[in-house]
């Protein structure tokens, strides 16, 4: 479905928060519970420690009751620097294209990154670009060699 032209990016924020909510709302109470919340962010690509998650849930629960409404939960996503959120959306496809969850990107991965981003590059473009990348000299990217090499590319 299209969006209208003239909806704001908040709004657009908004509607996709509301999307987000709903998926991550699992016994459909109307309500997010601190596990619910905790493996939303994680699988969002959200970073941080299970105890600064449950901080940071209790801040956002302005009533007190110990979970959050759909509303608490938009002001909340709402409050957070963009750039987190662009961190956050890196993260979530460094892991999604880590197939084998090793925590690290080979080249056969790395392969099926650019493909997926229109990238057809040569069998000897991909080992030069792995090597110029990997700065451990691991022969895999972690996170932040994948960054690095990936981000120019969009």
């Amino acid at each position: 479905m299209a969006r209208p032209q003239n909806v704001t990016q908040r709004q657009l924020c908004r509607e996709d928060y509301r999307k987000i909510f709903m998926e991550a709302d699992t016994d459909r109470t109307g309500y997010l519970t601190l596990k619910e919340f905790t493996k939303l962010l994680k699988k969002r690509g959200y970073s941080g420690k299970n105890s600064d998650l449950k901080k940071y849930f209790k801040q956002i629960d302005t009533s007190g009751d110990k979970k959050l409404s759909e509303s608490e939960f938009l002001e909340a996503m709402g409050m957070i620097p963009e750039a987190i959120h662009k961190s956050a959306l890196m993260r979530s496809c460094f892991h999604n294209f880590d197939e084998n969850r090793d925590g690290k990107i080979d080249r056969d991965e790395l392969d099926q990154v650019l493909l997926q981003m229109g990238k057809v590059l040569s069998s000897q473009e991909i080992d030069r670009m792995m090597k110029a990348a990997d700065k451990d000299g691991s022969g895999k990217l972690d996170y932040e060699e994948f960054i690095t090499l990936i981000y120019p590319l969009q």
